[in-house]
């Protein structure tokens, strides 16, 4: 199986490179949450949001009908499902773990993990030569942490899921061209203490709407906001 360039990281690189993403994108008060001002005491959960949080969204383009909601995370994935490439990218401290968090079966003659997908029946086993659900499986060093997530990926945080209230209120969209309102969500998503590990998947967490002035008094069509959030657990069989 071939593959594209990817980007060598580690944990250190990867926080450098995330510290400097926040410093260039313009998270601007603007984007936080409704009756919060920016820099308001500590998040009661007990969270370090140093990095920044999902309440206070950096807006990315997308396409004509969605907006990505971002964040900098706080700290590099110990695995990635890149439903683009077909690859998962896993910490070899934590791959017995994500073995099962994954519900994956590794096949023994090719190596390649067998992943059942979101919606997937529990008791329905993956087949060999499923295009949709078969990954190889590379060091986390190769993963390039610049790219863009494609809709359907994973990742596995250390951390165990908490909630966050998401409510975007004339944003403006990095870079300007459009200013949104969407929400208020109540978005689950990884955090808390670093015990254990928990999974996110990038999808669509409703529709909000695009508008062509930073009053939003001018809407130009609804738009899917997506982002990286905590699905329902696919339930253990047997």
């Amino acid at each position: 199986m071939t593959r594209g360039p990817a980007t060598t990281v580690d944990r250190r690189s990867f926080l450098r490179r995330a510290g400097v993403a926040a410093l260039v994108v313009p998270a601007a008060p603007l984007l936080a949450c409704a009756g919060e001002r920016p820099g308001a005491g500590a998040d009661p959960s007990g969270d370090d949001h140093s990095m920044g949080d999902i309440t206070r969204p950096i807006l990315l383009p997308w396409s004509d009908d969605a907006v990505r909601m971002d964040a900098p995370a706080r700290e590099m994935p110990v695995a990635y499902v890149s439903m683009g490439r077909m690859q998962l990218y896993v910490d070899s401290a934590f791959r017995d773990q994500v073995y099962w968090d994954l519900r994956a079966h590794i096949s023994v003659s090719t190596g390649v993990w067998r992943i059942p997908l979101v919606g997937d029946p529990p008791t329905a086993a993956v087949m060999p030569g499923d295009v949709l659900r078969e990954f190889e499986e590379l060091s986390e060093r190769e993963w390039d942490a610049a790219a863009a997530p494609t809709l359907g990926d994973i990742r596995i945080m250390r951390g165990t899921v908490v909630s966050r209230h998401v409510d975007i209120v004339c944003a403006p969209l990095a870079g300007g061209g459009a200013w949104f309102r969407a929400g208020p969500w109540d978005i689950l998503q990884c955090g808390g203490p670093m015990e254990g590990l928990c999974r996110e998947d990038f999808m669509s967490v409703g529709t909000g709407m695009r508008y062509a002035d930073r009053d939003c008094s001018r809407p130009r069509g609804e738009v899917d906001v997506l982002t990286w959030a905590c699905t329902p657990p696919i339930p253990s069989v047997g």
